[in-house]
């Protein structure tokens, strides 16, 4: 088995990881650069070392106990980023069409398929406050409403989580090559869908679907894919017009650019890009 892949993580979303996988012990990291060590220990958990291998350190020198594997394959790693492999992917349904509604996570592997107890999606974690959407601040500022403002985040939250009630349910699919999905278990499935297998044009290409019923809506989604469009380029095999798209929206968050750039597969306007990473570069010197 390659050692070397990449996931995407979730919980909420998080961007893409890569990972050096032996067996016994694991490699993580989120920038291709600086790398955490997770050691199985003799009762068979895994727990976090205190070492961190960095592409600034020599990798000859780094030393883990019992985990002689783990530096070969750090010694021998391809350049990132790795394939994404997180092939099993839990859906989020739409209540009246029975199809995928929103990412809730993936998996690399089938035994790693958890039941689902909380099919409730979440854009953000709870620190994190700071996505505002054009759309709803141009809709807001035209419409003016009484009451205290509701949070964009929890609006967005709000849209989504009423799609799939009342009695939300949520699938597990194995993705194939060729984008299609095959339903596995879940919470709450209808007889027939397990084993079901749907085309790849039932699967949203980024995180939520954009199918909705009138454009304030679908600018909210479109606002979420872009606040997250830098780590977004760093999913594979994305439509070069979504990529292009992606790419407009990092350039006008440049630093969130350049912290995931070491992990995008493919750049398409090479000059826009560039401007946009010498831009952060300065902004992070001032």
């Amino acid at each position: 088995m390659n050692p070397y892949y990449g996931v995407r993580r979730f919980g909420p979303y998080l961007g893409v990881i890569q990972v050096i996988d032996v067996g016994d012990a694991c490699a993580y990291s989120t920038n291709g650069r600086t790398w955490r060590i997770r050691q199985q220990t003799a009762s068979g958990r895994f727990r976090w070392g205190v070492t961190q291998v960095s592409d600034k350190n020599d990798v000859s020198d780094v030393r883990l106990v019992g985990a002689d594997n783990l530096v070969e394959a750090l010694k021998k790693q391809p350049p990132v980023p790795f394939p994404i492999r997180d092939r099993f992917e839990l859906w989020l349904l739409n209540s009246s069409t029975r199809r995928p509604l929103a990412l809730l996570r993936t998996r690399y592997q089938a035994h790693d398929m958890e039941p689902v107890t909380d099919p409730h999606w979440r854009p953000f974690l709870m620190t994190d406050t700071a996505f505002v959407s054009p759309t709803l601040s141009a809709y807001e500022k035209a419409n003016s409403r009484k009451g205290w403002p509701v949070p964009h985040r929890d609006q967005l939250e709000s849209q989504v989580n009423v799609a799939s009630r009342p009695m939300p349910a949520a699938q597990w699919f194995e993705r194939a090559p060729d984008g299609s999905g095959e339903g596995c278990d879940g919470l709450r499935l209808k007889d027939g869908e397990i084993g079901r297998t749907l085309d790849a044009d039932a699967f949203p290409e980024l995180l939520i679907s954009d199918q909705w019923d009138n454009a304030i809506q679908r600018g909210l989604v479109d606002d979420y894919h872009n606040w997250y469009a830098a780590s977004l380029l760093a999913h594979q095999n994305l439509r070069d017009e979504t990529r292009r798209r992606l790419e407009r929206a990092a350039c006008r968050r440049p630093r969130t650019l350049l912290a995931a750039y070491p992990l995008i597969p493919e750049i398409l306007d090479r000059d826009a890009v560039d401007v946009a990473l010498v831009s952060a570069r300065l902004m992070n010197a001032s």
